[in-house]
């Protein structure tokens, strides 16, 4: 009999989605003896849960930064984090969702939701499932969200022994953290194109650098538009690849501008599931700090200028950057015009980020993570 294994998430911001569709692809192609459902939690919301997904879109669209700052750090306590698994219920369990997760019955559940893992407790603990509960922490630090489970887990799969350290500080075992890094796409990353392939592909000219810009806010927010047209005014001598990805909106308005404008160098795309390859082919990538951009950053040694994001695990997981000397940080237009100027001005500055990325170990945690479970 095959081996159950649950790959849950919820869509709050698109990291833990990437992060558990990474580890069910692995998974399925690579453990013929395990049976695994990729299952996304959130259209199963009741009144509170869909409201909470509201919430989160309003704050992404809107960039309400220091309003969800206040919020996060507010909840990071173990009193004003007590109603954590009432919450969870109250916004996710129903009938429904019952009867799924318990018709699969999974020996085995992976959670890159605090959320999720909160539901599969509470369904062990009613005998719907007798299922093991690793979760992912999907960002560079820890947070009482995701810790008041704790007693329920079976392991926690981290980002780094940094995370590890907090975790164990905050009460949880040492056997039961795993910091095997965040889950990539390791397939797509060991199958990529050469470079003269991409760069003939996207029309770039290889004789200058290239910078890849993740401007596609959700919701149809254009809060990185601004960030674009500072970047073309500066009218540097290099390609420039600005990525909407779901936002028509926005690549409709990169587009009218690149046709007023002229710009010869600026691409942009929409949705791309080629971001690997462009990352293969960049010398800096622009982006907010989200946990799973951050790791393919990371893993394909690409230094990254980090713009101002939703605040929150983001505002932890550009401080992780920052303190390794990875990249930099900007917290509004000016610094970021200032910040790319000095780098276009003194290129040993990209070298010196890039010859510190080279160091890292490769990434191999999807691996790591099926050994785990396979146990």
């Amino acid at each position: 009999m095959k081996k159950k294994v649950l790959v849950i998430y919820a869509r709050y911001g698109s990291g833990h989605k990437s992060i558990a569709e990474y580890v069910a692809k692995y998974l399925m192609e690579h453990n013929p003896k395990m049976e695994v459902l990729l299952f996304d939690m959130t259209p199963y919301g009741n009144a509170l849960g869909k409201l909470s997904i509201k919430l989160w879109d309003w704050v992404c669209h809107k960039r309400h930064e220091k309003i969800f700052d206040t919020v996060y750090e507010l909840m990071d306590h173990k009193i004003t984090s007590l109603g954590n698994r009432k919450t969870a219920k109250k916004s996710y369990d129903n009938l429904e969702l019952r009867q799924v997760i318990s018709e699969f019955n999974p020996d085995v559940t992976i959670s890159t939701h605090f959320f999720c893992s909160n539901m599969i407790a509470y369904y062990n603990e009613l005998g719907l499932t007798h299922s093991k509960i690793y979760t992912i922490i999907t960002d560079y630090r820890t947070h009482e969200f995701w810790t008041s489970n704790k007693k329920y887990e079976d392991g926690y799969i981290v980002g780094n022994e940094v995370v590890k350290e907090e975790l164990i500080q905050r009460g949880m075992d040492p056997k039961k953290i795993y910091p095997y890094g965040l889950p990539l796409n390791i397939n797509k990353i060991n199958h990529l194109d050469d470079p003269v392939t991409i760069q003939k592909r996207y029309n770039l000219n290889p004789r200058l650098k290239t910078i890849l810009f993740f401007g596609g806010s959700a919701l149809g927010s254009m809060y990185y538009y601004d960030y674009l047209k500072e970047l073309l005014k500066l009218n540097l001598d290099i390609n420039i690849i600005f990525i909407c990805g779901k936002n028509t909106k926005l690549k409709d308005k990169c587009d009218k501008l690149k046709m007023k404008k002229g710009y010869p160098n600026l691409k942009v795309l929409g949705y791309s599931t080629d971001v690997l390859n462009l990352m293969k082919v960049s010398d800096l990538v622009i982006s907010k700090p989200g946990g799973a951009t951050v790791t393919e950053c990371l893993e394909m040694r690409v230094p990254m200028v980090l713009v101002p994001g939703v605040g929150g695990q983001e505002k932890y997981n550009a401080r992780f950057i920052m303190k390794k000397r990875y990249g930099f940080k900007v917290k509004g237009l000016h610094s970021f015009k200032k910040t790319i100027l000095k780098i276009n001005n003194n290129p040993s500055i990209l070298d010196k980020t890039k010859e510190r990325l080279l160091k890292l170990d490769n990434n191999h945690a999807v691996e790591k993570i099926n050994n785990l479970i396979s146990k």
